[in-house]
């Protein structure tokens, strides 16, 4: 097979046998502090391989698309092919590791909502935090993209959460990529395992990266043990999550607007003199029973064509949550 990239732990190979796949393998050695600290550590790769693969196949089969398409022997599996966005998304539910060194927050206090944050995927910066604006001010993803992979990485938060918790562990946080397929698909790629998620039991144990970060163990046992419970775990237990969405329509510019006109004179006539035009439109708050996708946000803009808006006199914009 013929290499195509090299990263920190795993390898991506071109599949001989489809140009629009690729066999990803996971390697034995583990790195933390941007490669500072490293160590080849027999069975990782097969451990964390294993982990990811049971948990992507779960996420499928909740409706979250992902590239994962085979396991395959060994510390490896056949994905679908993608132009990865060069962000990692970061999603929190209680303040550790890199969140505490910003802002000195104390660890163990859940957060009220889980907090999705966005970092430049870049070594050679270091991966700095970037704000959603200038993701799309660079041209890295476009606002719907970006909302997209926002929904999507609650909805694993949601899953993953749920999921462990039957084996009374605790997601902490977790890292995940995206990437779009030649038709716009957008796609969870890379992994989730030990390696891209914090998990601790309730005594607060890791069985994570972090037992390597900071010396607090037998890495092998943690993930053997994470691996193990989530084999117990019951996936068809894990209810549905909603999803809210809102199409907002309003008029086009140029296009006359009466319930406009007759709410700016009644605002003048209040006293609201600096008002200097109102334009009225319409708000749809939608609710579905799975995952917001490409192809959902696609389906929506086709019932807005259809029945939400007129699409001569009147423009649309999807918000998520």
């Amino acid at each position: 097979m013929d290499l195509i990239h090299e990263g920190k732990v795993k390898r991506l190979y071109q599949d001989p046998d489809s140009d629009e796949h690729v066999i990803i393998e996971f390697t034995d050695l583990v790195t933390a502090g941007d490669g500072e600290k490293k160590e080849e550590i027999k069975g990782k790769g097969q451990l964390a391989c294993d982990t990811n693969s049971l948990l992507l196949k779960y996420l499928q089969d909740k409706g979250i698309p992902t590239h994962l398409t085979k396991e395959l022997d060994g510390p490896r599996f056949r994905a679908r092919k993608l132009d990865v966005f060069k962000l990692e998304i970061v999603c929190r539910n209680r303040p550790t590791g890199s969140f505490c060194k910003r802002y000195g927050e104390p660890q163990f206090d859940a957060f009220s909502h889980p907090l999705v944050e966005f970092f430049l995927k870049d070594d050679s910066l270091g991966d700095p935090f970037i704000s959603k604006e200038a993701v799309t001010r660079l041209g890295i993803a476009k606002p719907e993209e970006m909302g997209i992979i926002k929904s999507l990485t609650l909805s694993v938060n949601y899953y993953l959460t749920e999921l462990l918790a039957q084996v009374d562990l605790v997601l902490i946080d977790f890292k995940l990529e995206f990437g779009r397929t030649e038709k716009g698909q957008i796609l969870l790629a890379d992994e989730i395992s030990g390696d891209t998620m914090r998990v601790w039991g309730q005594e607060g144990d890791s069985l994570d990266k972090d037992v390597f970060r900071q010396d607090k163990g037998n890495i092998i046992e943690a993930y053997s043990k994470l691996l193990r419970f989530l084999k117990e775990t019951n996936p068809d237990q894990v209810n549905t999550r909603p999803e809210q969405l809102s199409v907002f329509v309003l008029p086009k510019e140029g296009i006359k607007n009466p319930p406009g006109e007759v709410t700016k004179k009644a605002m003048k006539r209040l006293g609201f003199g600096q008002v200097n035009d109102v334009r009225v439109g319409k708000i749809f708050q939608i609710e579905i029973d799975c995952p917001v996708t490409s192809e959902i946000v696609k389906e929506l803009d086709m019932m807005g064509l259809k029945l939400l808006s007129n699409p001569i006199a009147e423009k649309r914009e999807v918000r998520f949550g």
